[in-house]
């Protein structure tokens, strides 16, 4: 399961077609006093600063959106394809918001299903070079938080040059990152494949009713409202910061923001690559339990001991706590639990180790772990206000489970890869532990230089073998071999 760019999935050729969601009557949208959800609102403030600064007439726009791809081995039907989408988005009231800024105000409306209608444009025959350029575009120019449809979808169907093969085609959708989390993203693959199979079959789909992320906004502004300069989550960040500053990359030395006010123009560089077997990432688990740790510590260990034990590059000093930024979902109630939306939180995570002993790392790891846990709840741009915050995070860290997400045992049978969008960062360092039914993979981003692609394909080296390490139930973590590299599976 690899989570990287569009150009690592190999296209065929085929007939290109997008999907475009629409509302033709404009008297449909109704104004919705629902507020934002804090991390919503935070998405849109960022989004029009970075428009001021970032140029955007390149091929591939400027839309920070996360999407997927999946093959149907279905007949291709055009109607079917447009019931389809056309029941996704009503089934998720995230889809059918958008947020029209009006000086500093953001202003939330909302549309009916019955509103909405898909429309298909046949863009004709591409070779699979062609097609990825083309829907690079369609996807990077055509998404924006400020503008609906916040999703389009795009098929290529009768694959194939010299036999055409109309029993399959893909499916590629893309949306912006407002209304939309990773874990929706996974979510969205089977929806789109069950939806389509019971339209093509002429019967009802059996997914199950939903509560809506609108709804969840209202929940989370509340949260935030209670946060006050006394809240046990605010001290936690507040000594995490320290001088009000995300920490870095551990093995990298990073310039600071840009004196000159000036958008990051470094285009992110990608490397994703399965770091455990199955049989190993078992192991690797079964190590992390006799420790008391959940996989999440587990993981939170092995970033901890990849930075103490890799070689560090000259002038960077890696002795010190590992130090990063940790996505956790925030979907508590069970009406959340299947929704399209942003339910995530941030909780910051401190592993100070002494030894190379892999025990004393895992329970480290939990312990720290714990500390943190329901600090995601309370949203970080409450907190950050009230702490005079401005940055951001510049070296996150995520773990995914997604072995029990619905549909996830014919993801590889659908040839499934979630999909992101281009970035532009000159500090950002994020690390994408995913768990699934092939094992554990590792997908980055990281500054697209030679020193940052250098320290991070190093780093991921390390955290393989340490991983390879306490799956093995070694006592300590030993330092790199000189040959140690990573294995390039996947690299954008």
């Amino acid at each position: 399961m690899h989570f990287t760019e569009l150009a690592d999935y190999p296209l065929p050729d085929g007939t290109v077609t997008e999907w475009t969601p629409s509302v033709s009557d404009p008297a449909a949208w109704r104004p919705d006093a629902r507020p934002l959800a804090f991390t919503h609102e935070a998405h849109l403030r960022h989004s029009l600063e970075r428009s001021r600064t970032l140029d955007t007439t390149g091929p591939e726009g400027d839309a920070e959106w996360i999407g997927a791809v999946l093959e149907i081995d279905r007949t291709y039907d055009p109607e079917v394809v447009r019931r389809t989408v056309q029941r996704w988005i009503a089934r998720h009231e995230a889809l059918r918001t958008t947020v029209d800024a009006v000086g500093e105000s953001l202003a939330r409306r909302t549309v009916d299903p019955s509103a909405v209608t898909v429309t298909d444009r046949v863009v004709g025959f591409r070779s699979g070079a062609d097609a990825h350029d083309h829907l690079l575009s369609f996807l990077g120019r055509g998404l924006s938080p400020f503008r609906w449809p916040h999703v389009l979808i795009a098929t290529v169907s009768e694959t194939g040059f010299l036999q055409v093969d109309h029993d399959r085609f893909l499916l590629v959708f893309g949306a912006d990152h407002s209304v939309m989390d990773a874990y929706s993203m996974l979510l969205s693959v089977g929806e789109f494949r069950r939806i389509y199979d019971h339209e093509l079959d002429a019967r009802e789909h059996d997914l199950p009713v939903i509560g809506s992320h609108l709804d969840y906004s209202v929940h989370d502004r509340r949260t935030g409202a209670d946060v006050d300069a006394d809240s046990e989550a605010v001290a936690v960040w507040d000594r995490f910061l320290r001088d009000g500053r995300f920490p870095a990359f551990p093995v990298l030395a990073v310039d600071g923001d840009r004196a000159d006010g000036r958008a990051a123009t470094i285009r992110q560089g990608a490397l994703s690559v399965s770091i455990a077997s199955p049989a190993t990432t078992t192991e690797f688990a079964a190590r992390c339990r006799r420790s008391d740790a959940s996989l999440t510590a587990g993981v939170a260990a092995v970033v901890a001991l990849a930075q103490r034990t890799i070689e560090p590059a000259p002038g960077v000093d890696t002795t010190g706590p590992c130090r990063f930024v940790m996505p956790m979902h925030t979907r508590y109630a069970p009406e959340f639990a299947r929704a399209v939306g942003w339910f995530v939180g941030v909780v910051p995570v401190s592993v100070d180790l002494d030894s190379d002993h892999a025990d004393t790392a895992l329970v480290t790891a939990a312990e720290n772990m714990r500390a943190v846990a329901g600090v995601e709840s309370r949203p970080w741009s409450a907190i950050a206000a009230l702490l005079g915050v401005v940055d951001v995070p510049r070296f996150v860290v995520s773990y995914l489970d997604l072995r029990h997400v619905p549909d996830a045992a014919s993801w590889r049978d659908w040839r499934v890869q979630p999909l992101r969008s281009a970035t532009y960062s000159d500090t950002e360092v994020y690390l994408w532990f995913l768990r699934t039914r092939e094992g554990l993979f590792l997908s980055a981003r990281f500054p697209g230089t030679d020193a940052a692609t250098a320290a991070v394909h190093r780093f991921v080296a390390r955290c393989r073998t340490v991983v390879d390490a306490l799956a093995a139930g070694a006592e300590t973590v030993g330092r790199p071999a000189p040959n140690e590299a990573v294995r390039q599976e996947v690299r954008a």
